[in-house]
């Protein structure tokens, strides 16, 4: 009989206990991530920094931590971190076990590399506790909408074919005009690339807003560069060889932090679309200055490849939206009839086409 009533007085235990920790275990649990950094280059290591408290009295003997990430975010080896990561093709997910005391706070910090260009976000992450005897399980889930962009590593191609009016030519004639305070042709509104002492005060109170002098036409040479992301011509939608147009995005980041820092102006466009504006394609106006270069890092990096237009369409529509004679870069795989008659149009308003041809796999391999 007293073997009996062991029995008896343990499942009463064991019952009150699990009714206990499944009304309490995730009262007052907190949890927070956050990256150490909104922005950073491919290859860069960053820190994800994890913060789980256990506001009250009652511990946890058992607290499971599970989420899912890309697996373009490559977490670096800590046997410490307690954390135990299944990698897929696209994502992975982690799981990590641990119990937390009352009045408890715990801080983890990952290493992590950005190892390709985009836009991650921390997404949900799902805490799980339960009773001592892991009975049963209550789940608690959290939303994060903090996100990190990816830019582009800028590599600047050494087989880079310049167009007829060579960029040095052109770079030295500019910095060598700015330089002269007495060749002045007119007034203009200030860019952020311009000197203060080119002020045109006089303009400037006139008109409201600052004017500098306009000191020569080559102060308005700019550079588009304009990414395909079609891999081959009649593709339809979907790209094959994604490593391919990957690597004309890192080159057009690298024509444009070449030129920008040079002085010039330049612009971005390409026949895809980016991840926040899927039914449009991409456009960023010619401008100059750090800043504009990193409008231009973060539009290659929300860039999808994914074609909303034929090529030799998108050329055609620049021609509305280029005020000013501009050299074009065109990064491409290749180049046809469409495409050619295209930029004779453009030339023939004015500007000048160049092509920066984009080698695929087998191609290189050939080569």
């Amino acid at each position: 009989m007293a073997a009996y009533g062991f029995i008896l007085i343990g499942i009463i235990v064991i019952y009150i206990q699990h009714v206990i920790f499944r009304k309490l275990a995730l009262r007052r649990l907190t949890y927070d991530r956050q990256f150490d950094r909104t922005v950073c280059f491919e290859g860069d290591e960053v820190r994800m920094v994890e913060t789980i408290g256990n506001e009250k009295r009652f511990p946890l003997p058992w607290l499971r931590v599970e989420s899912l990430l890309s697996s373009s975010l490559r977490f670096g080896a800590d046997p410490s971190a307690n954390l135990d990561i299944s990698t897929g093709q696209f994502m992975q997910n982690h799981k990590s076990f641990f119990s937390l005391m009352p009045w408890r706070r715990i801080r983890r910090s990952h290493r992590v590399t950005a190892a390709r260009r985009g836009v991650y976000t921390l997404s949900t992450v799902t805490l799980t506790a339960g009773d001592l005897f892991g009975i049963s399980a209550e789940a608690k889930q959290f939303t994060f909408t903090e996100r990190i962009i990816v830019y582009p590593l800028p590599v600047m191609p050494d087989d880079l074919e310049l167009p007829a009016r060579s960029w040095q030519g052109e770079l030295s004639v500019k910095r060598w005009v700015v330089e002269d305070p007495f060749r002045r042709i007119g007034v203009r509104p200030y860019r952020p690339t311009d000197s203060l002492r080119f002020v045109n005060w006089n303009a400037t109170a006139r008109t409201g807003q600052l004017q500098v002098h306009q000191l020569d036409t080559t102060a308005d040479y700019a550079v588009l560069v304009v990414l395909n992301v079609e891999d081959h011509a009649d593709v339809w939608r979907n790209i094959v060889d994604l490593e391919t147009i990957e690597s004309g995005i890192r080159t057009a980041a690298g024509i444009a932090n070449e030129l920008i820092r040079s002085g010039m102006e330049v612009g971005f466009g390409s026949n895809g679309c980016l991840d926040d504006e899927r039914h449009s394609t991409v456009y960023v106006p010619l401008s100059g200055g750090e800043p504009h270069l990193y409008r231009i890092y973060e539009t290659l990096a929300l860039l999808q490849i994914e074609r909303l237009m034929p090529i030799h369409e998108y050329l055609q529509q620049l021609a509305d939206k280029l005020d000013t004679a501009t050299d074009i870069i065109v990064l491409t795989t290749y180049t046809d009839d469409r495409v050619l008659d295209a930029a004779e149009q453009l030339e023939a308003d004015g500007h000048r086409v160049v092509y920066q041809m984009l080698h695929t796999e087998s191609e290189a391999k050939v080569s």
